[in-house]
């Protein structure tokens, strides 16, 4: 997913709990001193990323809706000796004071939000004048998805991807880059990865009896990895 060897040194043994769909920090570039916010942080791996890269004088937060995964996140910042803050929140209400955050990431969890726009927009809000957001996502390459087929349900939520761009520029957003260079929903995991995980989290689409009926479609057809790159204008 376009992780350097030296970020997945930063990670360490928690990169064993990724759960992204791209690499947020190859656009974000965070730099020493920035007020990050990693939104969906989920375990925590990419909030532990950006805090190596902000520094002792920068900080970094993370919101979930998961109350489990943000303990167990929060747990492992401080078993790291990590001045990161988990809470729990929701993407599309923000409990962060406007022009706050330098960098917003985000890595897998925008597929899931209910309302893109209402994210979109609460993400713009906390961002700083000329604040810059790096949003890693899944997304449907057409209008929507074939009917009367029994699609899983992140799926139904993914947002077209030519959605993308009008919605960031009706809510002001510039220079702003929908990266599609690496959009491949098939990943090849090494043998001694496969080992190590559990087999039965790497068939929960494809290849579980649930889902059976869509082996014979070419997801790279259908979907397509994105990452979203804008800047809030400066005042």
């Amino acid at each position: 997913l376009g992780y350097t060897e030296e970020e997945f040194d930063i990670a360490g043994s928690d990169a064993y709990n990724f759960q992204g769909v791209g690499n947020p920090h190859s656009h974000a570039k965070i730099q020493l001193g920035e007020l990050v916010l990693d939104v969906g942080s989920g375990l925590g791996v990419d909030s532990f990323i950006a805090s190596h890269r902000a520094g002792r004088n920068g900080k970094v937060i993370g919101i979930d809706i998961s109350s489990k995964e943000v303990k167990h996140a929060q747990t492992r910042a401080s078993d790291r000796e990590l001045d990161i803050r988990f809470a729990v929140a929701d993407m599309e209400n923000i409990p962060l004071p406007d022009n706050t955050f330098d960098v917003v990431i985000s890595n897998g969890a925008f597929c899931l939000a209910p309302n893109k726009e209402k994210a979109f927009a609460e993400i713009l809000r906390v961002l700083k004048p000329g604040g810059r957001i790096s949003i890693c996502t899944s997304t449907i390459k057409d209008d929507k998805l074939k009917p009367g087929v029994d699609w899983p349900l992140c799926m139904k939520m993914f947002i077209p991807q030519k959605d993308i761009l009008p919605i960031c520029e009706k809510l002001g957003y510039v220079d702003i880059m929908v990266d599609d260079s690496d959009s491949s929903m098939t990943l090849d995991l090494p043998d001694d990865v496969l080992e190590e995980t559990n087999p039965e989290r790497n068939r929960v689409h494809v290849g579980s009896d649930e889902f059976e009926h869509l082996e014979n479609y070419n997801m790279d057809e259908i979907c397509a990895r994105v990452c979203v790159v804008a800047k809030k204008p400066e005042r």
